[in-house]
């Protein structure tokens, strides 16, 4: 999805605080959808980056905000949660952060040390911004490789389903979403005598969906609110064909959500020694116009946004001098690994703003370039071979102005520390006009 531990989505009352947006036309090929009268922002926060950017006033930007995802919670198994292989197992805790054993399958917190103080902030930040509604998120890259067991078990699912209500309820949330990566293809592999995929991992997250719709629409009845769900979705045909080569699945799945928060991001990264983009617009194209095409309603989804970039390091420059799709020598050294966030690139004088106050002038021996086709931008400095690919405001905006035309739900972004000067944040809200 982004880069997560450690590398690391409608119904409201018409009270809520949205946004309201007139029809924009700008080109003059057929005419596209009716844009939206109201588009939704949905921000992550990295639940560990709380010692260096706690979930204060003074970091979030609540306002420019519709839905904050705290990432990431997990699932309880024998009494203990996490990836044995990424991280190792701890004890499971509770929704009040107690030490218990619960039922298999059940929704835990992912760190007894910071999660329930980072809630109960969070909880204050929503008091404060009525038009703010904070979701869990479930899994993440790391903490996917329960999904499939609890998915598969129909008691599992009913303690995962149970857990979820009472989570919600008890920290006063206002839904959860599930970033499950990925179904029948997990991303971090399991060791020797664990499962953490099956072939039918696609259809027991149908049956999972609608058991947890259910729940959810009968708690929101006494509690009279609507809880939101939502998932966090791939971008490739990996993620959207089942083993039969059918998407069915999909848009049977999409029923019981609110909406999608498509990954359109990871295109390129650090399983390749090659230079190319994180998420130049062709693909992001590619990847919602298949969900549209499949029968996923533009209304369902939202469109994800990078606040990172990645980098690579020992690159030749190649024909144009810009060492772009060139083969390196290994990934460059950014904030955390390979991973290079805007916040960083500015700080660090990467980028610095222009006459304008964009982030168009490079230093520290770096030539900005433009990639007109993939309309975003990439540094590549020919003294060390160091090429780094990342979004910055003018691609935000081309993204933007693309989910209007298509008439999506809105925008999701990861997440909130990447972006800690708020500049990327600024131009989703100032374009959704939040």
């Amino acid at each position: 999805m982004k880069p997560r531990i450690p590398t690391l989505f409608f119904l409201r009352s018409s009270a809520s605080l949205r946004f309201s947006l007139g029809f924009l036309v700008a080109c003059g090929c057929a005419s596209p959808p009716p844009a939206p009268a109201e588009y939704e922002i949905v921000g992550y926060y990295a639940g560990w980056t709380a010692p260096k950017f706690p979930p204060t006033p003074a970091n979030i930007d609540a306002a420019a905000l519709t839905v904050l995802n705290y990432a990431f919670l997990d699932i309880c198994w024998d009494g203990r949660h996490g990836h044995p292989a990424s991280g190792g197992l701890a004890p499971c805790i509770d929704a009040g952060g107690r030490p218990s054993t619960p039922p298999d399958g059940s929704l835990v917190l992912g760190n007894a040390a910071l999660d329930p103080a980072n809630l109960a902030a969070l909880r204050e930040l929503a008091k404060a911004n009525p038009g703010l509604r904070l979701v869990g998120s479930v899994g993440g890259w790391t903490w996917s490789n329960r999904f499939s067991d609890m998915a598969a078990s129909p008691a599992a699912r009913r303690a995962f389903v149970e857990s979820t209500v009472a989570f919600v309820r008890h920290h006063a949330f206002d839904g959860i979403d599930l970033d499950w990566e990925y179904p029948g293809d997990i991303g971090v592999p399991c060791p020797a005598g664990h499962t953490c995929q099956r072939p039918e991992d696609k259809r027991n997250f149908v049956a999972l969906a609608r058991e947890l719709r259910a729940a959810l629409d009968a708690a929101g009845a006494p509690d009279r609110k609507r809880y939101l769900f939502t998932i966090a979705a791939g971008a490739d045909d990996k993620f959207v064909y089942d083993p039969a080569d059918s998407a069915r699945w999909l848009s049977e799945l999409a029923a019981s959500l609110d909406w999608i928060n498509v990954m359109t991001y990871d295109y390129h990264g650090s399983w390749s020694n090659v230079s190319g983009m994180n998420a130049p617009f062709d693909k992001v194209d590619a990847t919602l116009s298949r969900y549209l095409e499949i029968g996923v309603p533009a209304r369902k989804l939202t469109l994800g946004l990078p606040f990172y970039g990645k980098g690579w390091a020992g690159c030749p420059p190649g024909p144009a001098g810009d060492g772009l799709r060139q083969s390196c020598a290994g990934m460059a050294r950014g904030e955390e690994d390979s991973t290079f966030t805007f916040a960083y690139l500015a700080r660090e004088g990467y980028l610095s703003p222009d006459a304008l106050g964009e982030h168009t002038v490079a230093g520290r021996g770096f030539a900005r370039h433009w990639d007109r086709a993939a309309r975003v931008p990439y540094l590549y400095n020919p003294a060390d071979g160091v090429f780094i690919t990342y979004d910055d405001e003018a691609s935000i905006r081309a993204k933007l102005a693309y989910l209007r035309r298509k008439g999506l739900r809105g925008a999701m972004f990861w997440e909130l520390h990447a972006d800690r000067d708020r500049t990327l944040g600024g131009v989703v809200a100032r374009g959704l006009q939040r």
